[in-house]
């Protein structure tokens, strides 16, 4: 099979391209804020405004974090996760919501979510949180393990 020559140039996408992080979160300027404030720390990020979006972004850019609204408006952050953990084993999903109306810990634990983090979002620390979930998955590390809810640190028991 020959391939059409490229006069020297590159592609501007691999095909194989992998972002660091993609936020899927309906409200554009919670999205574009947050997205914002990660690319300081040096992250590669991509963005989706729904599930269908979200699932997409993930299969063509491979995510190695996953922060996702729990409220879309085409599916439930839960759907989204089932799903994404199906297509990306390795890949720590974080959930947000402002609202967890029958979200429980065992949920949270069967889907693999590795951080609940609560609305308003803290981006200090969700940037920590990131940052390091990011620098566990350049090491060839799997998805870590449920580590709890987010609220002014890394991860914790919810009270």
């Amino acid at each position: 099979m020959l391939l059409p020559k490229t006069s020297g140039r590159r592609p501007i996408i691999a095909a194989n391209a992998r972002c660091d992080v993609l936020i899927v979160e309906d409200s554009t300027i919670q999205c574009l804020e947050m997205a914002d404030y990660l690319r300081h720390a040096n992250l590669v990020v991509e963005t989706a405004f729904d599930g269908a979006a979200a699932l997409y972004s993930a299969n063509k850019f491979e995510p190695r974090v996953v922060l996702l609204d729990y409220n879309l408006p085409d599916m439930t952050g839960v759907q989204l996760a089932e799903a994404l953990r199906a297509l990306l084993p390795t890949t720590a999903i974080l959930i947000m919501s402002g609202r967890i109306d029958g979200l429980s810990e065992e949920t949270l634990q069967a889907l693999g979510i590795t951080i609940f983090v609560n609305k308003p979002v803290p981006l200090g620390p969700l940037r920590q949180a990131v940052v390091k979930l990011v620098a566990e998955s350049t090491k060839g590390e799997a998805a870590p393990k449920a580590k709890g809810w987010l609220s002014t640190g890394t991860g914790g028991t919810r009270h």
